[in-house]
């Protein structure tokens, strides 16, 4: 098993929930694509994405979603690529098939990780100023919908409060795209780590 993780992310909202290892696009994606685009997440995309990443897009109101390929990073930016070399009609294959939107955290279309995983654990990063970090698995989840953990906040130097789950089946029970956050202060940090079989 491979452990995937992130840089410390931080809460952006206390109204709209976020991908637990994702983004918000705020530039350079619209109309469907036919070929490669790069585009400019509000999160440094080299702490999240790593060439060869499946992803997925999703807009901000739950429509439109679809899963790339991220086919490169570089600094602040990821490229998306085919999926493959032709659909299943033999034509080229598109990039993306839906319109989505570019903008500020909550009006940009998200982009997270989209892989199956066996183990997931989070945690709530101590000396954090709103009392809870809630954990969920739907982009319209609440402190009360769709919600499967509550996380209170510790004072700083001591052991946060943590979520973990693990199967320890050989198959892959978790995906990374239905792992969502919502906290109680905005600049709240939290962790998350991945086992991938």
């Amino acid at each position: 098993m491979a452990l995937r993780t992130s840089a410390v992310l931080s809460v952006q909202s206390t109204t709209v929930p976020q991908p637990l290892l994702g983004s918000w696009i705020t530039a350079g994606i619209g109309a469907p694509a036919t070929r490669p685009i790069t585009l400019t997440p509000g999160n440094d995309a080299t702490n999240l994405f790593h060439p060869g990443d499946p992803a997925w897009i999703i807009d901000p109101n739950g429509a439109n979603a679809e899963a790339v390929l991220i086919s490169g990073v570089s600094g602040n930016t990821v490229t998306l690529g085919p999926q493959s070399s032709m659909d299943a009609l033999g034509g080229a294959n598109p990039v993306t098939r839906s319109t989505h939107v570019s903008g500020a955290f909550g009006v940009g279309s998200f982009i997270l990780l989209n892989f199956d995983v066996n183990n997931v654990y989070v945690s709530f990063e101590d000396g954090a100023t709103g009392a809870w970090l809630y954990l969920g698995n739907a982009i319209n989840m609440t402190a009360t919908y769709r919600r499967f953990a509550k996380l209170a906040k510790v004072a700083a130097g001591t052991q946060p409060q943590a979520y973990g789950a693990a199967e320890s089946s050989p198959g892959n029970p978790f995906r990374t795209s239905e792992f969502w956050v919502l906290g109680t202060n905005v600049g709240d940090l939290y962790n998350a780590a991945f086992c991938v079989a």
